[in-house]
């Protein structure tokens, strides 16, 4: 699965990468993006610009917004199965920038960071939906799709999210043939990954900074390196 993540860089970095406009008055580094927070996405809708949604899906059918918190995942395998994904994956796709994410061991309870070993942006891919409240409020959210862990992550979790390699980018935005469009849904290359353990401040949502993505020294590793 994907519950946490970072996306930090410089917008001038983020305008380089996706070749998008970034408002400097909205859009903030952040180092702990957590589930029902508004986060930036690049939509099929506006796909020149970050949009901010809120991490939790809620379709647009749904009652009420109660089931966001139990959406911030989609599994790829039955995206075009799911009465709540299916029409998101048809019309609604997006891209969730992002520099690294968090996974907890299971068992353990243990934080790890993941991210590409080039330190360079990458996106999940995900789907987006617009629901309108009891009083007429739209409101816009949106889900991260999920796969079968790949070599680097089986360790710690037997999910990931989908990340989407760069020239693909595009094609899960744009492309209409959810036939090609789900042959995206593939493990990402574990060779061009890296992960390492972090400090439990990860995981409270109300801790923010660099120091969440430092790796974390035991005491004995300490010892060893000094």
């Amino acid at each position: 699965m994907c519950g946490r993540y970072s996306f930090a860089q410089l917008s001038s970095e983020v305008e380089k990468r996706f070749k998008i406009q970034v408002d400097g008055n909205t859009y903030v580094a952040r180092y702990n993006c957590a589930p029902t927070q508004s986060l930036a996405v690049i939509t099929n809708q506006e796909p020149e610009k970050l949009s901010f949604l809120h991490w939790g899906l809620i379709p647009f059918w749904s009652k009420d917004n109660s089931i966001a918190a139990k959406m911030i995942n989609a599994r790829g395998e039955s995206l075009s199965e799911k009465p709540a994904f299916i029409e998101a994956f048809k019309s609604k796709r997006c891209l969730i920038p992002a520099d690294g994410f968090y996974e907890w061991k299971k068992h353990t309870k243990t934080p790890f960071y993941i991210r590409l070993k080039s330190r360079e942006l990458f996106s999940f891919a995900g789907i987006w939906d617009e629901w309108i409240d009891g009083n007429g409020n739209p409101k816009k959210t949106f889900s991260i799709i999920t796969i079968s862990a790949n070599k680097i992550m089986q360790n710690i979790h037997h999910r990931m999210p989908l990340i989407l390699p760069e020239h693909l980018e595009q094609e899960w935005l744009k492309n209409q043939d959810l036939v090609k469009v789900e042959k995206l849904i593939q493990k990402y290359d574990s060779t061009k990954m890296e992960v390492f353990e972090v400090s439990t401040l990860v995981n409270s949502v109300q801790n923010e900074g660099s120091q969440l993505i430092d790796p974390f020294l035991s005491d004995k590793q300490m010892t060893l390196d000094f």
